[in-house]
């Protein structure tokens, strides 16, 4: 047989006996991933439901609003100075107590620091005198007594002699006159010393104690008043929030009630709709109101009634509704701002009965609302307290907003299980495992 007749039959069996292998190896592959496949219910999503219920419920009627912080503070100076430091910016969020502006301080440092002195020099006097006289001033003053006492009675012993002197004529009226002088001045001074003595074994009088704490008081009074002129120059946000506004720039001047920036308080914001007169009687403060924005399509919310103001605008005679809501906050910026259009969903109109999910079970940011319903499977877990499922979208129109439920329109039934959270990473037929709510535990 020729070389190259040999060499291809070689080949073609070296390819048979490859292909026999490899798809042995593929067979036993799949095999093995079957078999080390998890069970259907492991493998099913986990998820949260609720049950669709039917409550008594007005039909809603949509109303065009504007939000509005909840609350809004323009920031002013309390006293006349230059701006040192401005160290926002619009747009910035600051919390409360953060400093928005910084003015010129210097003269009132040199002052405060000339008035503590001045406050503890008074304080050590009262502490002098509240102390008392000290030991060794005692023992001076009883020495000085003691000297003193020796010479009375020194003088009194020379005149004495003089007088008798004077008797024997051998002295001078003038001398005798001098030696009672002497006399007299020594007894003066036992007596100032004696007294001094006193005093200093008594201690500081009541009244002296009362004036060195009077002329204290009024010393710290001084040095408070210069440091709340320091705290004042020193302009801070009055509450967490973001800065919207600035009216001046560092090295300024700015006077006394001058506005520097405007803060706005964004974590709940206000939703103001006005509503006409035949629709406003059955608004109360509480109400849970479903709202709409065009810059947060994606989200369901759901605000409570604040205050329905009792006084219409006298050309439309519609009422202002303040719709109090909590915002959110994505990478430190609030998603609903001042002045965005709203439509809230009003609980005005005929009452009857509505279906209603929970709010989350609304799954938005498609052409139309869809809730996620679940079928449940047969042969549930014997626990009866998990359920396995397919998930299936149903659209829905959205009404009214009733105790943290969204009233709802299409093809649901009370009873049926929606997917409430989960439901933002489900497709249609996927399969599901939740457990059980306690209406179907029960």
């Amino acid at each position: 047989m020729p070389t190259h007749l040999c060499s291809s039959s070689h080949l073609l069996l070296t390819s048979r006996h490859f292909g026999r292998f490899a798809a042995g190896l593929v067979l036993a592959l799949a095999s093995s991933a079957v078999a080390a496949a998890p069970p259907a219910e492991d493998r099913a999503a986990p998820v949260e439901v609720a049950p669709v219920r039917r409550v008594d419920l007005a039909t809603g009627q949509s109303f065009v609003g504007t939000v509005y912080p909840a609350r809004s503070s323009d920031v002013g100076s309390a006293v006349d100075g230059r701006i040192v430091a401005l160290p926002v910016r619009e747009g910035q969020a600051v919390e409360a107590g953060e400093p928005v502006a910084e003015l010129l301080r210097g003269l009132l440092e040199i002052e405060l620091a000339g008035s503590m002195a001045e406050l503890d020099r008074r304080q050590q006097l009262l502490a002098e005198l509240q102390a008392g006289s000290r030991p060794e001033e005692l023992e001076q003053a009883r020495a000085d007594v003691a000297r003193l006492e020796a010479g009375v009675e020194y003088t009194r012993s020379r005149f004495n002699r003089v007088e008798r002197l004077v008797t024997r004529g051998t002295a001078t009226t003038d001398e005798l006159q001098d030696a009672l002088a002497e006399v007299r001045q020594a007894d003066a001074g036992l007596r100032r010393s004696r007294a001094a003595l006193a005093m200093a074994e008594a201690g500081p009088r009541v009244e002296q104690i009362a004036q060195a704490a009077a002329a204290v008081a009024v010393q710290r009074a001084a040095v408070d008043r210069i440091e709340d002129q320091l705290k004042k120059h020193t302009i801070r946000s009055p509450f967490a929030g973001w800065v919207v506004e600035r009216f001046t720039e560092k090295g300024e001047w700015v006077s006394r009630g001058g506005l520097v920036a405007t803060v706005v308080e964004l974590d709940q914001v206000e939703v103001e709709v006005q509503v006409p007169e035949r629709l406003v009687s059955t608004l109360r403060r509480g109400m849970e109101v479903r709202l709409e924005f065009e810059a947060a399509p994606t989200t369901t919310w759901i605000g409570t009634i604040n205050q329905v103001v009792p006084q219409a605008d006298l050309l439309s005679r519609s009422f202002p509704v303040k719709v109090l809501l909590d915002n959110r906050v994505e990478d430190a910026t609030p998603v609903l701002r001042g002045g965005m259009l709203a439509r809230a969903w009003l609980p005005v109109g005929r009452v009857g009965q509505t279906l209603v999910v929970p709010k989350d079970a609304v799954v938005l940011g498609g052409p139309t609302p869809v809730v996620y319903t679940v079928q449940p499977s047969a042969g549930q877990p014997a626990d009866g307290t998990t359920g396995t499922g397919i998930v299936e979208p149903v659209p829905v129109r959205l009404g009214a907003a009733v105790e943290g439920a969204v009233g709802v329109e299409g093809s649901l039934a009370v009873g049926t299980l929606v997917v409430t959270r989960g439901n933002e990473r489900l497709r249609p037929g996927l399969s599901v495992r939740f457990p059980l709510p306690a209406e179907a535990a029960r």
